[in-house]
């Protein structure tokens, strides 16, 4: 290790045991100061001790870790994007028991799919995940493909989710890259760096990739990153694709959770009832009532046709 001093961040609820901050290991380079951007004999095996020496002491245990089931690894994948662990844990729970694979989701009402949701927020996160059941269903047995190019195909599957499919469903070696994986990348290999690519970052997670078992490995890195997390400096902050997450209130994300809440409680509404529901104005209303329509969230009631003022209602999802 070289020795670099690091800033710990302490405060009240985070605070890490003395053995924790003790495990802190330093960066091990900049690697933007090396020719090709190589690593050096020896970096992987150190870097790789360290972090599943911290996992064999501090990982975490949940329970989409101790499955291999397809349903449930994209359950998890989908409620863990941009939403806290303590959130998730009782609502994937409540799902499993609930629908408990694909072919009971795709029977489920949307609207108590998306009731269920609520609290989770990001609400075409269930609008996906009720399409990706319909074609599990349909053209995977039940299940989902193991072949890249088809999981990439599926509704609100992207790189990352794909590759979480693949690794914690079937073991298989994946560049799976997400905002904790980032952080310890970065905070090793780029330190004192700016504008990281997460191109390079692909690169170094290839190499850094224990072929044999990349499931642990990359719980593993995920587990060392929330460590990190509360022990320095967002390093997440160098990287060049960084934006800080929009407040809510007052946001449009917002308004669609409220017109959705609505529908989901009362079945039928009209852009009226909406304005009655909701304190925002009018044109905001509109405007995400549009844009929900757009996504397939809403449509027009089929016996609104003679009525003066249209009945939107949940679109069932087919």
């Amino acid at each position: 290790m070289n020795g670099i001093t690091r800033e710990l961040i302490y405060s009240p609820g985070t605070q890490a045991s003395p053995l924790l901050a003790a495990l802190l290991a330093d960066p091990l380079c900049n690697l933007h100061e090396r020719d090709g951007n190589l690593l050096q004999k020896g970096e992987i095996g150190l870097f790789q001790s360290v972090i599943m020496d911290f996992f064999q002491e501090y990982g975490r245990e949940f329970p989409w870790r101790s499955t291999t089931d397809p349903y449930q690894v994209l359950l998890s994948e989908l409620m863990l994007q941009q939403t806290q662990t303590e959130r998730v844990l009782p609502k994937y729970t409540e799902f499993i028991e609930r629908w408990p694979d694909f072919t009971a989701m795709d029977a489920a009402p949307f609207s108590e799919i998306l009731a269920l949701w609520k609290g989770l927020g990001y609400n075409r996160r269930a609008l996906a995940l009720k399409k990706i059941a319909r074609q599990a269903v349909v053209s995977y047995s039940g299940s989902l493909p193991q072949d890249l190019s088809l999981l990439l195909k599926l509704p609100m599957v992207g790189p990352a989710t794909a590759a979480a499919i693949r690794a914690f469903s079937w073991n298989l070696p994946s560049l799976y890259l997400e905002t904790n994986i980032r952080r310890v990348l970065i905070y090793f290999f780029f330190d004192a760096a700016e504008s990281i690519n997460d191109r390079e970052l692909y690169l170094l997670l290839k190499e850094l990739l224990p072929p044999e078992d990349p499931k642990s490995w990359y719980y593993a890195l995920m587990d060392y990153g929330v460590f990190l997390k509360k022990m320095i400096k967002n390093p997440n902050r160098r990287s060049a694709h960084y934006t800080r997450q929009p407040g809510f209130e007052n946001s449009n994300r917002q308004i669609r959770g409220q017109i959705l809440t609505v529908f989901t409680e009362s079945g039928k509404a009209t852009r009226k009832d909406l304005y009655r529901y909701l304190s925002f104005s009018e044109e905001r209303v509109d405007a995400c009532l549009n844009s929900l329509m757009d996504e397939g969230f809403i449509a027009a009631a089929d016996a609104a046709a003679a009525e003066s003022e249209p009945v939107y209602m949940l679109k069932e999802i087919q």
